[in-house]
């Protein structure tokens, strides 16, 4: 009698485990659209849609915290949390986080300024030495930017909000940020003096790559390699141009080339 019974209890122990799905948990600021989260409601936006879509495509659960960026970078980096989007691939954060090789959306970075200022960027960051650049404490702006920021007087805040509020006053002389996230903030502060003085100046900064990263202490790397492979799939499939409509993303001539890539 017990040597059925419980080969049998094994086996349905053992397909009760395979049939839960393992939960992970990510971390990332505040990056409206892509990533935000009002006062009583989880995390949301089009990265959280993407990332939490193809974590449920592979069978597993996800939870997404949002928090300064700074903090976010050192839960990953001390093994707290399991992973952190969206996020520029840099060496340095290369030496704690395995990086998806898959991009999740392709980032616009441009240079905005006040109107009427006589700022302009040609491509040419050398001929920005000495201005005033606001910046968000431990946000990356690609390659180009890090090459030169020491040309520059960089100035950190917490929030890009506070960013466009010190343009305006006269205390920076230019901001960088990805379009997606400006044209959100700019829209939502709701104040006259921001929208009249304002303006995204023509000529990109960059056009960068970002990533979901996984914290190496974890030993994440297959799952990495799973959600890479998973993550082509979910574009492909027509799921990614769909969320864009949902959000009023303008499909510009990068994230065309994005979608067709994969």
């Amino acid at each position: 009698m017990h040597r059925i019974i419980f080969p049998a209890l094994l086996t349905l122990a053992t397909a009760s485990s395979s049939a839960v799905a393992d939960n992970y948990h990510c971390v990332s600021l505040a990056y409206p659209p892509l990533i935000q989260q009002d006062a009583s409601g989880p995390a949301h936006g089009l990265a959280v849609d993407v990332v939490r879509a193809v974590f449920a495509r592979l069978g597993h659960d996800m939870t997404v915290e949002v928090m300064p960026w700074a903090r976010s970078l050192t839960m990953v980096r001390l093994g707290q949390r399991d992973c952190v989007f969206t996020i520029f691939r840099t060496p340095e954060r290369e030496q704690f986080l395995d990086f998806s090789h898959e991009s999740i959306i392709p980032q616009l970075i441009y240079f905005y300024a006040r109107k009427d200022s006589g700022v302009a960027f040609n491509g040419d960051l050398g001929a920005l030495a000495g201005r005033r650049i606001g910046t968000v404490m431990k946000v990356n702006y690609g390659e180009k930017f890090d090459a030169a920021r020491e040309r520059f007087t960089v100035q950190e805040v917490a929030t890009l909000e506070q960013n466009f509020r010190k343009l305006v006053l006269g205390r920076v002389d230019l901001v960088p940020s990805n379009v997606y996230t400006a044209t959100y903030t700019l829209a939502n502060m709701h104040d006259a003096a921001v929208d009249a003085e304002v303006v995204q100046l023509p000529v990109p900064l960059e056009n960068v790559a970002s990533h979901i990263a996984f914290a190496k202490n974890r030993q994440l790397t297959a799952l990495r390699d799973q959600f890479d492979k998973e993550l082509k799939a979910y574009v492909a499939s027509g799921a990614y141009r769909h969320l864009l409509n949902q959000y009023r993303i303008a499909i510009t001539p990068e994230m065309a080339r994005f979608l067709d890539n994969n």
